[in-house]
């Protein structure tokens, strides 16, 4: 029954990956092999491919025959003349999804005539790995015999109208054709974003800065969504991993020191409205139909694990494992965490302290508890990590090394099969 269960889970998030990974809902006019100018997107959230949406259809409005796809579907383009990458960069440096098979794929499908290639990458100061996957798209072009540089790469932080800007009028004017005026969408906050009033917020806890934020809101949503604000009411973006209690959005957010939107949530007061927006994060839901759930977190990351526990309504056996640097972190939820323990939605409660005590980080909880986790993924189980990139890191490395160990396969055979779901930044 559960092998059953299981596939049918599986499947589910392997159509919605696809979905997700390879959609080109744009109906081209022209087809990959009458084309001559390509654009291949690497989108995430859709923000990209709606910019890649954007040249295509002044393209054609210019008489040009031009193709649109995602990163995923690069094909042979036999007619083409210019190759024009929008990409991402997601996570620590990866590619988004609807590109992560492009690096494999290039080099097995060779262009039969000299194509022109650009690459704009899209990025944030804010990560280390500052549009990484553009960079290495853009190397990965440069050493196919095929490939012709033709405008240098540009890197976009944050969204920047001006950078973005500066990028496309240099690429139509080395084309020879007539600008194209940015979207205005790229300059202002989206249409369509919803009221949500403010029904709680905390202080920041003294060791690491995390606060709680309750939202009402009208919007659909379920934990494991994300909430996209604009604090300064234009185009820069942020999003928070939402937990659903009570029907109310609740966010687990770190203050950083002159944080764009993390100071922005952190002023507002019990009753105050925001305009945002609710972004689908279907890859990261509570699995059903599933033996056991072991979600692991680091500070802010078990804010949509929360909303996760408290829907749990079929008492799916499910354990926590969180790594906090303090009592007082963990103090924003434990009220909540030990409800969900009596009421029997929360099977196992495991706490790492960095700066107090032991001294422990979650994945020295994992260690302590290897051939749990190895015996759980060989019978189906499903792990969701959430939280910070460094702590993903250290997880899989070590997650790797055990399975192999354990029951000789890697991690990355559980994650093929819908087992492992990431949701980190």
């Amino acid at each position: 029954m559960y092998a059953l269960a299981a596939v049918v889970a599986a499947l589910g998030i392997y159509l919605i990956a696809r979905k997700k990974g390879n959609g080109n809902k744009q109906k081209n006019k022209f087809n990959a092999s009458n084309s001559r100018f390509i654009i291949l997107a690497g989108s995430e959230n859709g923000t990209t491919m709606r910019l890649a949406t954007s040249v295509y259809e002044h393209l054609l409005a210019g008489g040009q025959s031009a193709f649109l796809t995602s990163l995923n579907n690069y094909q042979a383009f036999p007619e083409a003349e210019h190759l024009l990458v929008l990409t991402s960069t997601y996570g620590s440096g990866e590619a988004p999804m609807s590109a992560k098979r492009f690096l494999e794929l290039l080099p097995t499908i060779p262009q039969t005539q000299k194509i022109k290639f650009s690459v704009m990458a899209f990025g944030s100061h804010n990560y280390p790995d500052f549009c990484r996957y553009g960079f290495d798209v853009h190397l990965a072009l440069s050493k196919q015999e095929w490939a012709v540089p033709f405008v240098e790469i540009h890197t976009i932080d944050d969204k920047s109208p001006e950078q973005s800007d500066l990028f496309i009028s240099t690429w139509f004017q080395q084309t020879g054709l007539p600008k194209m005026a940015l979207p205005e969408y790229l300059t202002r906050a989206p249409l369509g974003l919803k009221p949500m009033t403010v029904i709680a917020r905390s202080e920041a806890t003294g060791t690491d800065g995390a606060f709680s934020v309750r939202l009402k809101t009208k919007a659909s949503f379920t934990s494991g969504d994300l909430l996209a604000i604009y604090p300064a009411n234009d185009y820069r973006e942020r999003q928070y991993s939402i937990g659903k209690i009570d029907n109310e959005i609740q966010l687990s957010i770190k203050l950083h020191p002159d944080g764009f939107g993390s100071g922005y949530m952190h002023r507002l007061q019990p009753g105050d409205v925001i305009q945002a927006r609710i972004v689908g994060n279907y890859d990261f839901y509570f699995p059903t139909f599933v033996p056991k759930v072991i979600m692991i977190a680091n500070g802010t990351g078990i804010s949509p694990f929360l909303g996760m526990i408290a829907q749990n309504k079929g008492k799916i056996e499910t354990h926590l494992y969180c790594g906090f640097r303090g009592a007082d972190s963990f103090s924003l939820y434990e009220s909540q965490v030990n409800q969900f323990k009596e009421n029997g939605i929360l099977s196992g409660l495991h706490v790492a302290y960095s700066r107090e005590g032991n001294k422990q980080y979650v994945k020295d909880l994992l260690e302590r508890d290897a051939a749990f986790i190895a015996d759980s993924l060989a019978n189906e189980a499903v792990l969701m990590l959430c939280g910070s990139l460094a702590m993903q890191k250290d997880v899989m490395e070590f997650l790797d090394a055990l399975c192999k160990e354990k029951h000789g396969k890697s991690i990355s055979h559980y994650e093929s099969h819908g087992q492992v779901l990431l949701d980190c930044y």
